[in-house]
């Protein structure tokens, strides 16, 4: 499997589209901690600085004409790392130029058939699978670049695109998981002592 380093090269010879399919229910990244952290305590959004290197290498790719595109799949009622990565995430790559998709489980009809792995497509050439561990830690990737294995993975794209919903929308549409409202709500204990060990 290749390191996180190795993946480089795939990425920076994409020139039309990076595409990611994310289903896991929770990710384990160091750098993520201490935003996670403050998410949860109710900090402020300014509380601690952005990811200011990816947002920027999200604008360059797109303004170089690359389609960021991420379908996000969850199932209602949403975790901590969920709405943390929902309402801070995706709200701040949203406008770097990410176009963020979500698939509710809980909500769709008639969800598509998907492979059950995490993965990254690139101008449709090649397939990352990714591979984690039980806590959501990265342990590397596979590159598939198989002609129809990757005809496949174009199925499975167009596939959860057609029945997901953009994020802003989505968002709008639940504010039970906006941090005001359940931050306080009985029962809820906000903290760091609420991240996982």
């Amino acid at each position: 499997m290749l390191s996180e380093a190795e993946l480089d090269p795939f990425f920076d010879k994409a020139r039309t589209e990076w595409f990611r399919l994310e289903a896991l229910h929770s990710y384990t990244v160091d750098v993520e901690q201490p935003r996670l952290r403050a998410y949860l305590a109710g900090e402020p959004y300014e509380s601690v600085p952005e990811p200011a290197a990816w947002y920027e290498e999200i604008r360059r790719r797109t303004d170089e004409g690359v389609a960021y595109r991420k379908v996000r799949v969850v199932c209602g009622p949403l975790g901590e790392y969920e709405r943390w990565e929902l309402e801070w995430g995706y709200t701040g790559s949203e406008r770097h130029g990410q176009r963020t998709f979500i698939i509710d489980l809980a909500e769709t009809r008639h969800p598509p058939q998907l492979p059950a792995y995490d993965w990254w497509m690139l101008d449709e050439r090649v397939v990352l699978r990714f591979h984690y561990d039980d806590d959501g830690t990265f342990l590397g990737a596979v590159p598939i670049e198989d002609p129809g294995e990757v005809a496949e993975h174009v199925r499975h794209r167009d596939a959860a695109l057609a029945v997901a919903t953009r994020f802003p929308e989505y968002w709008k549409a639940h504010p039970q998981y906006w941090r005001e409202n359940w931050l306080d709500a009985p029962g809820m204990i906000a903290g760091p002592s609420r991240l996982p060990e």
